[in-house]
Order: structure tokens, then sequence, then C-alpha cells
């Protein structure tokens, strides 16, 4: 019984955390370049139970009851980078990425990486992320002056005083060592080296949409509800048994 408790228990902490990440799905999927998470569980390893001690079974051994399993339990996030939907917006300041890439952009803890490309101008002129955080050409920093500046499908930024730079367009050869730091930010896990996304397109007056489809994570998420409810029940339910079998052992007393 107490082993039924457990599993149910490991069954309901799973599916609390797959709230959570279909929650903060739901919550951004109006964020620009957000990319939905998924929570992947695998189940505990499976032990073989036996009976022992029991010499109206075998006195020459243990016979094998079958295998038990203990639960599941998280075994990773899992980011899903399928591109959103481009949306035009007639901004100058907008941009978006079409392919494999990200725009590269400088903070205070180093390079990261973005997908959301709803930036500005700041007050020196600089492209700036929505944070404010710099935007990264081949050469560092961008000055663009003001709003006034156009930038073509392979990144060039040129404005009012001509050819300004060329924007830093990454990727990786494995996405799975990118993890999110807020801000609809990545960085590399490990210091993996980001290599120039030469296939990316830019495209100008557009922004990139969350990936994020609202309908089916409505149904996962209601989904899910059912099933903490179900191992709410289980739980509920062991413990009223095992305070049965309680009562009935103080009655044997």
């Amino acid at each position: 019984m107490v082993r039924g408790l457990y599993t149910a228990a490991t069954g309901m902490a799973v599916q609390r955390n797959r709230m959570d990440v279909l929650t903060n799905n739901l919550v951004n999927a109006e964020t620009t370049g957000f990319k939905k998470d998924t929570l992947v569980t695998s189940s505990f390893s499976e032990v073989m139970l036996y009976r022992i001690n029991d010499p109206s079974v075998s006195i020459y051994g243990t016979n094998e009851v079958g295998p038990y399993n203990h639960g599941t339990h998280i075994d990773e996030l899992f980011t899903d980078f399928a591109p959103g939907v481009l949306e035009q917006t007639g901004k100058s300041t907008d941009l978006a990425i079409e392919g494999e890439g990200f725009f590269a952009v400088e903070t205070e803890n180093g390079e990261r990486y973005t997908r959301s490309g709803n930036f500005k101008v700041d007050g020196a002129g600089y492209l700036v992320t929505a944070d404010g955080y710099y935007v990264l050409g081949e050469n560092g920093r961008i000055n663009v002056g003001n709003s006034d500046f156009t930038v073509s499908s392979n990144g060039t930024v040129t404005g009012a005083s001509g050819e300004t730079d060329r924007l830093r367009l990454v990727t990786f050869g494995d996405l799975g060592v990118l993890r999110k730091q807020g801000d609809n930010l990545y960085y590399a896990y490990g210091g993996s080296a980001a290599v120039n996304a030469n296939g990316a397109t830019v495209r100008q007056f557009a922004q990139e949409n969350s990936n994020v489809n609202v309908a089916d994570e409505m149904v996962n998420l209601l989904t899910l509800y059912r099933k903490y409810e179900a191992g709410q029940k289980i739980v509920s339910m062991t413990d009223d048994t095992m305070g049965m079998a309680a009562n009935i052992g103080k009655v044997g007393s």
C-alpha cells in the first residue's frame, strides 16, 4: 500500500511540473519569438519482487512475484525551436529571422542569443532589444542613429550615413545546448561555440510570433488536470485503506 502511495505521489509531482511548463507557454503565447517548452519524463527502473521467508511456497529459494515500477520522474526540459509565423508590423526596428538562426546581443553576463526582434533605438542611437541589451553586428554594437534605417535580407544595416554594419546572426550545431535565461534570451550551455547562420534571412518590418498553439496547450492542460485529479483519488483511497488496516490491527491487539 505504501508503494502505491509513493507511486501516485511521484506521478502527481510530475503532472504539477508539467502544469507549470504549460502555464508558462500560455502566458508567453503573445511574446515575440518565444519558443515553447515540453517536459520530458521517464519511468524509474523496474525492480523484481520476490516472496521470501515463506515455507509454504518454496523451501529451496525464492519465487518471483513480478516486476514493480516506482513511478515517473522528470528527465529533461525540451525547448521546441520550430519557427513561429511572421507578422508584418511596418516598424523599421522590427526584425525577424527566416530559417535557423539567432540575433546576438550583448548583456552584462556576456553574449546571449534571441529570436525576438522587436528592437528599438536608444538615446545614443544604438539598436537595442526591448530590455535595453545591445544588438550586435560583426563589428560590435550597431549605431543606426535613428529609426530611419534599412536592413537587407543578409543582415546588412544601412543608415543615413551609409552602410553601418551587418547583423551577427548565429546558430549552433546542436540547439539542445541552448538554455533559457529570461528576457527571451538564451545562453550556450557548457561553453558551446556559436557559428554563423549562413542560411538565415532577415525580414525588416516584421516580427516572429511565438510557436505556442493555444488550443493545443489548453487541451494538454485539461488532460494534465484529469491525471492529477486521478492521482489525488489514488492517494486518498490508499490513505483510507491504510487507516482501516491500522484500526483492524488495534482491534486484534
